[in-house]
């Protein structure tokens, strides 16, 4: 098949640029060349197509029919070429970035990356625990988990696990003479906090207690795995984030002592820029990662809405 004959590359990219601004100047100053030049180029490939594909009124050009037609078709192909250049360029495009909490990283993700090597041994995984909440526009980022209502901007967000929290302790902190089975009998024990000492406030008084104020004491922790890692030590009792804490109770380093539970409206989500899962790697490890938490078949993702962001003040989690 003989080749196609195409026009100049560079006259192709001036009239995009001019017919998508509307302008030629603003295309001059998009493409670091002159008015003229542009006029030039546009001037080369309406001879060359034989016909007009801007009206000029003054200052002012508009689109031929031919160009609205030629308009969207060039958009497309020079923001495909854009993708493709940036993919090839790429230092090394079988790694996945994925930011991520430090205590979901550490008591849950790390626990089952062995599944996911396994299944996808071409993607080298490289992990970033942050508790920032990450410019995916800005950072060599590909997907993240954070914690929250889900409502941040220019995301596509979904869902991975809801959370409920409730009193754990080593089995070694428990003293016959101090037996638990009330709520109020914590008052013997030292209580450890993550973030705030009214997250133990709010539990006792859903618990029935009145007037807990005795909770506003001990040690007071950044990370939630290190309020779990000091009560698995024996240090104290610690409210647990279910998803964090399974695998401490599985094993017998932690306890529930209370059937009681306050359910966190907040929750662990799957969070990344709209157009990621273009990217195979990042594709899998959303499939993955889904069916891990349990979670039916992916579905299509919603496109990122303009939102507000709501919830603590560490949104990844």
């Amino acid at each position: 098949m003989a080749p196609r004959r195409l026009p100049s590359l560079k006259a192709l990219r001036a009239f995009e640029a001019a017919a998508r601004h509307g302008s030629f100047s603003q295309a001059a100053a998009e493409l670091s060349v002159t008015h003229a030049a542009i006029s030039h180029q546009v001037r080369a490939l309406e001879e060359a197509l034989g016909a007009p594909l801007f009206h000029r009124t003054g200052r002012h050009v508009e689109l031929t029919e031919r160009g609205l037609k030629l308009l969207p078709v060039l958009t497309a192909a020079f923001e495909q070429m854009a993708d493709a250049w940036t993919q090839a360029g790429a230092k090394d495009n079988a790694t996945l970035t994925v930011s991520v909490e430090p205590s979901f990283a550490a008591r849950w993700l790390v626990l089952r990356l062995g599944k996911f090597n396994r299944a996808n041994p071409e993607i080298e995984l490289r992990l970033l625990p942050s508790s920032d909440i990450v410019d995916f526009a800005r950072e060599d980022v590909d997907i993240g988990i954070r914690y929250g209502l889900g409502e941040w901007p220019d995301v596509v967000s979904e869902k991975l696990f809801e959370a409920t929290v409730y009193p754990v302790c080593s089995p070694a902190l428990l003293d016959p003479r101090r037996p638990i089975r009330k709520p109020e009998d914590l008052k013997s024990y030292p209580l450890l906090h993550e973030e705030t000492m009214q997250h133990w406030v709010n539990w006792l008084e859903q618990a029935g207690v009145k007037n807990p104020r005795w909770a506003m004491r001990g040690p007071l922790f950044i990370e939630a795995s290190l309020a779990l890692q000091a009560a698995a030590g024996g240090q104290g009792v610690a409210l647990a984030n279910d998803t964090l804490a399974m695998a401490d109770l599985a094993e017998g380093r932690l306890v529930r002592l209370f059937d009681i539970e306050m359910p966190d409206e907040e929750g662990y989500w799957l969070v990344y820029p709209e157009g990621a899962l273009k990217k195979p790697r990042a594709e899998a490890f959303r499939n993955w990662i889904r069916e891990e938490a349990g979670l039916g078949p992916p579905e299509h993702p919603k496109p990122p809405e303009m939102l507000t962001p709501r919830g603590r003040g560490k949104a990844v989690r």
